[in-house]
């Protein structure tokens, strides 16, 4: 008893000790953005709405005839008083279909943010012609939505298919609407025009589900725009539809096909919704490469933030860029889906959209930055003018080729050589090798590079800077004219990334208020990898620019940079990682500068380092940028711009900016970046990657010589340290659905537990001995090493366990194990603690306490007669057609809610039958019965508790269809018999007035542990990301406690003198026990049980028939009385005028009548007084002096009414004899105590 009180304790200490690290995580979850001194930057967006419904036109146009087609509906977006006109000039404008799906609970009023942004860029004015920018396109977006009636589609796989459906319907109506541009009309067997999909959240699932169901139209859609979508896992695995879902988008197709072009953008750690780790294409490695476009908001030029769940839709700086890209796609690439499917046609378009979304690819595969040079030079939408503008230029000539037509008068002119950079190895002998070419060139600048109309909208500005990439052409004949001859090729203004200013004074970065697309507020920048030079064979880059300050800038006090030069194209890499306690600190640059590929003096702005092995979304790291005391010596003014920081992880390509360097002191700042994540395969690219600007090296000044080869940069050291409040918030973010899911395995684990038979909570308590804390924090350590090894248990390695396979993270798995383990009893407590109120409720209100019923057990099969009685039954009929009504138009998951709520009703009874019993009997081994019957309805109790939200997501699905007067259906996979089937027995069971006791023995105890390890296992191994499997195990579970039940009875011989009556059999029947052969030295005993219980049922009988008789002659005398005083006779209802005023005190007599009311106690006499208000003390006193109450109820009562108090009076003594009287001893009360302990002797008897 002491052992099990102290294991008790320590459990309730673990659950406060859990529930406060829980508290304090969460707290952390919450300041993250704090923390991260991040947050949403994003400026409002202005719309007039008005919608077109064609629900009516669809239904006419489809030839399905689906229910879905009333379910949902299809809109059009209409700015509210603009008319569109038709036709510019001679040009006929043929609108391009965009249609917009809607996520889980989504609005089809989201599309308003995006339609709106694209008909504000394509018109001007007042929508009368389009914008100079847009007339090279064909027409404008024609914006379409649809309204789900905000289904919540994340939580249901078939929800998810319906409205798939729905969308290649819709698909085939736009089509119909907007034929192919060449004639306007649309004939048999002409191509038709594609349809672009925007969708939010599980919208852009719903998008790539259409394009996999056999109603899809071939060639009906070639772009697929995704906003916070998880494509690589469902956000709620409780689902297996959904998780099918999942398998047919995400599965392999042939190369051959052509794959739309899906752009998926992911909100990052702002979005507190769900992860955004499975938003990333590459990460997942989802489709090829050259059809996958996936980063951050926090890598979109001119936002720079991240950005919550409902904010990416309408984010005024992302809808711009999104809307745009549209525009500029359908206007560089046609509107017709063969041409815009072509593997070059796709690479340009890939990079069309990388260019404005203005998403980085320095940290890019090389593959991938190859492909992307060769798409460079594809015209239209091309950042190089290859094929049609070649331009023969003498690379000794030093003047202006290109700013002197644009009146610029004041021009310099460099040529950067790539085949003999300077440094070390600038000696060229003609053999190119790969360190040769391992260089990239950078132009860092703020002068106007020209208006960029693929990006952004035109500002005013005239030319200030030119780039010529050059290539000698050795077969052509020399122009013997030109000492240093070469062709030529410009790059156009749209080539060059924007980067922030950087002003000296440090300002919050991002400002939503701040318009980074104008030039005064951004810096351009240029960069050619080497891949870019090799695939082009570019040999010199050419730079012209006007050395007088740049006008944009200066006009708003921004100084004038132009930094330019080679730096190494392959960053310097930075091995090692900090640990949990230490920091990891690296000198920098990390190699030396004599070293280096490039002289430190045509050294460009850009300092590049690649650390392998910082890669996890699961860590934020402080990183710190610790000044050069060689700079600092020189004691250098601030710099017209500081320097500039960009983090990108080479696995998501997200970014995090951070702008205005100190010079002077540390820099800190915190990062959580998307890489290697939970449940995602390994990262083929991995690490982060540290690009340092220096964008004034005060060059052309009497500090010039502050930065040489001797000190580099003016930042010697960056450390990197693990911030560990915000790791914890992060782990938060990705493992929140554990604490739902592995309660359960904790749960069943305690079930393990031998004998004696234990409550849950004192199960769960005596996990805290060592051998079971053992198993409970090394079954999660044994299973993650388990999956580092390479084992595949049914499901990818990465999939399983936490969902990641470093060691790093073996201590996750533990602490998850403990914290649910403090959950689970917390639960337990709260279950138990929630029983014991509504029994005291129950008890106090108007409940009276009854005899503990325990029901007898059921050890044969009933026979063929019983069942036959049994089912002709009506009740039985109702039941039957119940059950099957349910099955038929319930989902099992509601099914499983009702059998919960029913099994709680059955767990309260049987507590209050086991609370009951202890004011009966002190006896422990009386009290087992009741005891071990409420614990075998508790575990199942709880185990519902922790299933029921595994089950909730598609009960909320269901609620919102019926409150849509939606049927699910009848032929789906909620309606499951089999799901339910063995759940349903085992409650009905349980709730019954028999009981079947579980097998005892050596092999169905075995069974019963493996039944039960077995799912704790699956809970550790598939619970996070294959949530659903658990309710599988447990159906499993149940179909083994309940064969444990029948079994017995199926081996039991039934025939018809056996008959065994399917109804509630009397509480005090003869137990089947005591109908078994017996030794000799009980025969006494079941003699005397027997004699007692024939003087029981006689004494019950005598009491029935006197309660008879008494009632019989009640009626009589109401009969009798009549009128008002007949109505009124009853045990609250009397008349206080006819209670006596004066009494006068009888000679004593020796007997006393039998007219005695039923509530009379033997007392002292007392002095007479007069007639006492009825209820108080002295008229209750008063009976006892031979006052009969009738006189209350009539003042001459009927000879019936005396004859029913008789009869009454007589009914009492036979069920509670008076103290001293002659029948004491023979009442049905004292029997019915005699034969429990006659029982109790018996039960003894028998055992020894």
């Amino acid at each position: 008893m002491q052992g099990r009180r102290r294991g008790e304790e320590g459990a309730v200490l673990m659950m406060l000790a859990g529930i406060v690290a829980l508290c304090a995580a969460l707290l952390w979850f919450a300041s993250l953005p704090h923390m991260l001194d991040m947050r949403m930057e994003c400026r409002m967006a202005r719309m007039r709405p008005s919608y077109v419904v064609h629900d009516e036109e669809l239904r006419a146009f489809s030839s399905s005839g689906s229910p879905l087609l009333h379910k949902y509906s299809l809109r059009e977006y209409r700015e509210m008083g603009a008319k569109q006109p038709l036709r510019f000039g001679e040009i006929k404008l043929e609108p391009m279909p965009v249609l917009f799906i809607p996520g889980n609970a989504g609005s089809y009023a989201q599309v308003r943010s995006l339609a709106a942004s694209a008909w504000d860029q394509y018109w001007l004015g007042r929508m009368e012609v389009p914008a100079p920018d847009f007339r090279d396109a064909k027409g404008p977006l024609q914006w379409y939505t649809i309204d789900f009636n905000e289904d919540f589609s994340a939580f249901h796989g078939k929800t998810l298919l319906d409205q798939a459906f729905f969308v290649n319907e819709a698909l085939r109506y736009l089509q119909y609407l907007h034929p192919s541009a060449e004639n306007g009309t649309l004939r048999e067997g002409e191509r038709s025009a594609t349809v672009a999909l925007v969708g939010h959240s599980m919208g852009g699932i719903v998008a790539r589900l259409a394009l996999e169901l056999d109603n899809y139209l071939p060639g009906s859609v070639d772009t697929i725009v995704t906003l916070s979508s998880p494509h690589a896992f469902p956000p709620v695995p409780f689902d297996r539809s959904i998780d099918w879902v999942y398998q047919q988008i995400n599965r392999a197709h042939s190369d051959a096909d052509p794959h739309p072009l899906v752009i998926s953008l992911a909100g990052g750690v702002l979005d507190t919704q769900l992860s955004s780790d499975a938003s990333s294409l590459s990460l997942a490695r989802l489709g090829p490469p050259v059809s996958r476009l996936s980063s951050f908001t926090t890598s979109v030029n001119g936002l720079w933030s991240s950005t919550d769940h409902l904010a990416i839709v309408w984010c005024d700086q992302l809808r711009t860029k999104v809307a745009r890209a549209l525009l500029r796609d359908y206007a560089h690439y046609g509107r017709l889906y063969e041409d815009r499917t072509a593997f070059d046609v796709r690479a340009a378009r890939h990079e069309l959209w990388r260019s404005i979304l203005g998403i980085s690819n320095d940290a890019s595969s090389a593959s991938e930055r190859r492909r992307a040079a060769l798409a460079a030079a594809h015209e239209p939408g091309g950042t190089l003018l290859k094929n049609t503008q070649l331009m023969p230029i003498d690379l000794t000539n030093r003047e202006s080729a290109l700013l002197h037509h644009l009146n610029v008068k004041d021009v310099q002119v460099r040529v950067f050589k790539a085949l003999s950079p300077p440094g070390p190895r600038q000696t060229y002998t003609g053999n190119v090798t790969e360190d040769d070419e391992a260089l990239g060139f950078e132009i860092v600048t703020n002068l106007s590079v020209g208006p960029n109309t693929e990006r952004d909208a035109p500002y005013p500005q005239t030319h200030e800077l030119f780039v010529a990439l050059c290539s000698r052409r050795l077969s052509l004949e020399p122009m013997s004219e030109y000492p240093e001859p070469a062709f030529c090729y410009p790059v156009l203004s749209h080539a060059y990334e924007q980067l922030p200013w950087s002003p000296t004074a440090p300002t919050p970065f991002p400002q939503a208020q701040v318009a980074y697309a104008k030039p005064p507020y951004h810096l351009h920048r240029l960069f050619l990898s080497h891949e870019f030079l090799r695939a082009h064979h570019i040999e010199s880059v050419r730079v012209e620019y006007n050395p007088q300050p740049a006008a944009l800038p200066t006009q708003q006090h921004v100084p004038t940079i132009l930094r330019m030069g080679w730096t190494e194209s392959q960053p310097l890499l930075l091995h090692g990682k900090p640990s949990w306690l230490r920091s990891k600190t690296w000198e920098l640059p990390g190699v030396s500068a004599a070293s280096l590929l490039s002289s430190f003096g045509d050294h460009a702005a850009l300092w590049h380092w690649h650390a392998p092995e910082l890669d996890s979304a699961l860590i934020a790291y402080r990183v710190t940028l610790e000044p050069a005391p060689c700079a600092l010596a020189q004691d250098p003014p601030a710099p017209r711009m500081g320097p500039m920081l960009r983090i990108l992880s080479a696995s998501t390509s997200d970014a995090r900016i951070v702008p205005s360097l100190d010079i002077r002191a540390p820099n800190d700042v915190v990062i959580a970046m998307h890489g290697a994540a939970p449940f995602m395969p390994p990262p083929t690219e991995s690490g982060l990657r540290f690009q340092l600007w220096l964008l004034d090296a005060y060059a052309s000044s009497s500090l010039s010589g502050v930065y040489s080869s001797q000190c580099p940069l003016p930042f010697a050291r960056l450390r990197v340290a693990v911030h560990w409040r915000a790791s914890i918030a992060l782990l938060v973010l990705r493992y929140r659905i554990a604490l739902i899911v592995w309660p359960l395995g904790v749960l069943a684990l305690a079930r393990l537990v031998p004998d004696p038979p234990r409550t849950p909570f004192a199960a769960l308590a005596h996990l805290m001995t060592p051998p079971w804390l053992a198993v409970l924090v090394g079954a999660p350590i044994a299973l993650h090493v388990l999956l580092h090894s390479g084992a595949a248990l049914g499901a990818p390695p990465y999939a399983l366990g936490i969902g990641l396979r470093s060691l790093a993270f073996w201590w996750l798995g533990p602490v998850l194990s403990v914290l649910a383990y403090a959950v689970a009893i917390l639960s337990s407590l709260l279950v138990e603690l929630g029983l014991h109120i509504v029994y005291l409720v129950v008890r106090r209100v108007s409940v009276p306490r009854t005899e503990p019923f325990m029901a007898p057990i059921m050890d044969t099969w009933p026979s063929r007669r019983t069942l036959v009685a049994w089912a002709q039954r009506r009740s039985t009929w109702v039941g039957a057609c119940l059950f099957l009504g349910c099955i038929v138009f319930l989902p099992h998951q509601v099914l499983v809610l009702v059998c919960t709520l029913v099994h709680a009703a059955t767990t309260f009874r049987s507590y209050m039958a086991r609370e009951d019993s202890a004011r009966l009997t002190l006896d422990p081994e009386r009290r087992r019965p009741w005891q071990e019957r409420h614990m075998e309805h508790m575990w199942l109790l709880q185990c519902l508790v922790w299933l029921l939200p595994l089950h909730a997501p598609v009960l909320v699905v269901w609620v919102r269809n019926v409150n849509a007067g939606f049927s699910m259906g009848l032929l789906r996979v909620e309606h499951n018999v089999l799901a339910t089937a063995a759940l349903l027995a085992l409650v009905y069971m349980h709730a019954a007035p028999w009981t079947l006791p579980a097998l005892d023995s050596h092999g169905p105890r075995l069974g019963t542990y493996i039944v039960y390890g077995g799912l704790a296992l699956s809970t550790l191994v598939y619970g996070l990301r294959y949530g659903y499997v658990l309710y599988e195990v447990f159906v499993i579970l149940l179909a083994w406690e309940l064969g444990q039940r029948l079994w017995p009875l199926a081996r039991a011989m039934p025939s018809e003198d056996m008959a065994h009556e399917m109804e509630p059999i009397h509480h005090l029947a003869l137990p089947s026990a005591l109908a078994s052969s017996a030794p000799p030295a009980i025969e006494r005993l079941l003699a005397e049980y027997l004699d007692t219980l024939e003087a029981y049922m006689q004494a019950r009988t005598r009491a029935n028939d006197a309660m008879q008789a008494g009632f019989l002659q009640l009626a009589r005398a109401k009969m009798a009385l009549g009128g008002t005083y007949g109505q009124r006779i009853s045990s609250d209802a009397y008349d206080a005028r006819m209670s006596a005023q004066l009494r006068v005190a009888p000679a004593p007599r020796p007997e006393e009548p039998c007219t005695l009311s039923l509530r009379r106690r033997m007392g002292a006499d007392a002095p007479t007084q007069d007639a006492p208000v009825p209820g108080s003390e002295a008229d209750r006193s008063s009976m006892a002096h031979g006052y009969d109450p009738l006189f209350q109820f009539s003042g001459l009562p009927p000879p019936a009414l005396k004859a029913a108090q008789r009869h009454f009076c007589e009914a009492a003594a036979h069920l509670i004899a008076p103290t001293g009287t002659a029948s004491m001893g023979s009442d049905v009360w004292e029997l019915q105590r005699r034969l429990a302990a006659l029982e109790q002797q018996i039960d003894t008897c028998r055992r020894t």
